[in-house]
């Protein structure tokens, strides 16, 4: 990770007309505009996860300092258990209501212990399009009142989480569901702090992309491309069948024991890629590529192909887009 601060537009088909940085951290975030008046909050960019929330004043019974204000939840804006967006969450985690007309609750807890509890709510998100258009869908995401966080810089560096998986609580799969723009999403991160996150796919340049297909694996949230093997300078390291995922909300890349251990000793300990030991994270079998591994590399998640591309990109430039959204 570039250990600056460096702003970026984010732009595409259909984007949060934002700015976005690489904080001291190591975690690329966006700035996304809730509410009306539009107010900014800053996301933490997660392809391995599926809802976008941010830190509420419900009131907030654990809270760290971010950023911006606490949004602000207005009944009206709540969601509750009979919308098909609640019901797809608590599918996923075997939560039911108890009435069709009580609030939504959402618990999210992830790979590195940290977690978020809250209620659902719907609000306009200030979107721009590549036609120059403006608009304001209100869309669904979380109010979350009761955070935990294994570790956390003081003040935090983002208010939320936006949820880039391929759920039907993402942000795009409600954008696609509105008619607004394809289920396209991908990014773009520079080795030198900034980059650009896109919704759709006008800024794809499919010709040039290397594309393998994408694995839906029922017990797991993230994109993969299924099992792969460990190649070392183009030579193969006998280790097959491993299971990756990609993870934007990842900074670094894991690897299982056998993997890593087999790695470092290929590199004889010179040098320093940002690879870590998973295992000992308690990733269990998962091999994780994170942001450190996807600088300077366009990364696309084609939902609708059912298919992961990549392919080497000028990050700090944003690439010309066509006008269409569908």
């Amino acid at each position: 990770m570039a250990n600056k601060q460096s702003c970026f537009v984010v732009a595409a088909s259909a984007s949060a007309s934002a700015s976005a940085s690489v904080h001291l951290s190591g975690l690329f975030y966006v700035t996304l505009y809730i509410g009306n008046p539009p107010k900014p909050y800053y996301l933490d960019v997660d392809t391995g996860s599926d809802l976008t929330w941010v830190q509420c004043d419900a009131p907030c019974r654990n809270c760290f300092p971010g950023p911006h204000q606490l949004y602000k939840p207005k009944k009206e804006k709540l969601v509750y258990c009979e919308d098909p967006l609640c019901t797809s969450i608590h599918t996923i985690r075997k939560h039911t209501c108890g009435s069709p007309h009580e609030q939504c609750d959402y618990l999210i807890a992830y790979a590195d212990q940290g977690s978020s509890l809250g209620v659902l709510v719907k609000d306009a998100f200030n979107l721009s399009f590549a036609n120059g258009s403006l608009l304001q869908p209100h869309l669904a995401f979380g109010c979350g009142y009761d955070q935990q966080v294994p570790s956390i810089n003081s003040p935090a560096p983002t208010d939320g989480v936006l949820g880039l998986g391929y759920g039907k609580s993402t942000i795009i799969s409600q954008l696609q569901d509105f008619g607004l723009t394809r289920n396209v999403i991908g990014h773009c991160f520079s080795g030198q702090g900034g980059g650009y996150l896109f919704f759709g796919d006008s800024l794809v340049p499919y010709s040039s992309v290397t594309w393998t297909p994408m694995i839906r694996n029922p017990s797991l949230k993230y994109y993969s491309p299924g099992s792969a093997n460990l190649l070392f300078g183009n030579q193969p390291m006998d280790l097959k069948g491993l299971q990756v995922v990609f993870d934007s909300g990842s900074s670094y890349t894991y690897f299982v024991t056998q993997a890593y251990e087999a790695f470092i000793y290929a590199s004889k300990g010179n040098v320093c890629l940002g690879i870590l030991n998973g295992s000992e994270v308690g990733l269990g079998n998962l091999n994780v590529i994170g942001d450190i591994s996807m600088q300077d590399l366009m990364v696309i998640y084609d939902n609708k192909k059912q298919q992961i591309g990549w392919v080497h990109a000028d990050c700090n430039r944003l690439p010309k887009s066509g006008t269409a959204l569908m």
